[in-house]
């Protein structure tokens, strides 16, 4: 077989794991992220302060809890991939229903629920993920990534429908916003669902019996300080970007760029996914993102954010990744859906706490000071999963 033939098929190989990441794009990039693009016209539309508007990304990350907690004893009784249907489903409606009514309650209601359904795509795509490679070791990592990269997908449509409807109608428009968002979800959930439900295997197979943790503790300490972290950044930066005076047009630009990073992460990541000790690829995706939001803290220009969106969005996701090959390679294989769902509930309460308090300090001393606070615990993070190195070695060597 030649050269040209290997990598048209392992391309296509591949293939699954992009369908399968078109649900973290719906539940991730849509449901989660496109919230940043929707606060300031929802901020100035209903008068909400700084706090009020990052409470709802709280919700949306308090749901995320409830998701991630729910999965791990849910998935005793049912399948991953029922799991991750039902996820979906429930994203879908959530977004729909954010756009049909204004009042607090009702909409914080909405993003409790699309963090439920983003916890249950999230942790059990992963899962679904090792089962479809499991005869395919090579490719496994880099489908990982593909897999989670598929936010970056969601994040760069997200842009280029939420950006245009605001810059047409106004900020009042942000319900149909909303509504726009949601029609896109339900048709990117198509190829999702099919996948999920043509998976079969031992990983993707009810799971009981407790997890065995050892040596795994400071990686999971490093993943809940870069969730605290990595969502400052995310819920406020195109808010930040609006107070420097720059158009919507270039808002949607750095936004896009941000998106498109994540979604070529797998491939400028490879080698380090398929070689590196997963606890040097956390923290190596904890120091990019740590370097693209620091950017804008010290440098307000139009390049400077444009370079800080490319890196942010190129370490981002490759953080779960390195987590998911970690549960991998640590865990038997009937237990990497509930390992993957434990991790992912220390990391969505890490999402919980980081927007009130980066809330807090841009009401009372600015969104500039609101990326110090996400970069300082972006870069304890990066220490904690490289402390965290020789245990994870040895735990791998058992």
């Amino acid at each position: 077989m030649s050269i040209n033939a290997t990598i048209i098929r392992s391309n296509l190989s591949l293939l699954p794991a992009f369908g399968l990441g078109l649900g973290v794009a719906v539940s991730v990039g849509l449901a989660r992220f496109a919230y940043a693009l929707l606060l300031p016209a929802m901020r100035e539309s209903l008068n909400w302060n700084y706090v009020a508007a990052g409470s709802l990304n709280t919700a949306n990350a308090l749901g995320y809890i409830v998701g991630a907690v729910s999965a791990y004893f849910l998935l005793r009784k049912i399948r991953p991939s029922q799991l991750f249907i039902t996820g979906l489903l429930l994203t879908i409606v959530a977004v729909l229903a954010t756009g049909l009514r204004s009042d607090l309650l009702w909409l914080t209601s909405t993003r409790l629920l699309a963090g439920i359904g983003a916890a249950w795509v999230f942790a059990c795509g992963g899962a679904l993920v090792a089962a479809r490679y499991h005869a395919h070791q090579t490719l496994r990592r880099v489908a990982t990534g593909l897999f989670f990269a598929g936010a970056g997908i969601g994040i760069a449509a997200s842009g280029l429908v939420v950006n245009p409807i605001i810059a047409m109608l106004g900020n009042p428009a942000w319900p149909t916003a909303w509504l726009a968002l949601g029609v896109v979800a339900a048709i990117a959930s198509v190829w999702p669902i099919l996948e999920a439900s043509r998976i079969a295997g031992e990983a993707n197979a009810v799971s009981s019996g407790a997890l065995n943790l050892r040596g795994l503790m400071p990686s999971m300490l490093a993943y809940f300080l870069f969730a605290c972290g990595y969502i400052v950044y995310m819920t406020f930066i195109f808010a930040w970007i609006q107070a420097q005076g720059l158009s919507w047009k270039f808002g949607t630009a750095a936004w896009f760029v941000l998106g498109s990073g994540v979604a070529v992460s797998p491939f400028i990541w490879r080698r380090a996914l398929d070689t590196w000790n997963p606890a040097v690829i956390l923290a190596a995706s904890c120091f990019v993102t740590l370097l693209g939001a620091l950017l804008p803290a010290f440098f307000a220009s139009a390049p400077s954010i444009i370079l800080s969106t490319a890196l942010f969005g190129s370490g981002m996701f490759i953080a779960p990744s390195s987590v998911a090959v970690l549960v991998h390679r640590a865990l038997e294989s009937n237990q990497w859906a509930k390992g993957i769902t434990l991790f992912t509930v220390v990391f969505s309460f890490g999402q919980a706490i980081g927007p009130i308090g980066a809330g807090w300090i841009a009401d009372s001393a600015g969104l500039t000071r609101s990326l110090y606070f996400g970069t300082a615990l972006l870069a304890v993070a990066s220490g904690l999963a490289l402390i965290g190195l020789r245990r994870v070695s040895e735990r791998m060597q058992d």
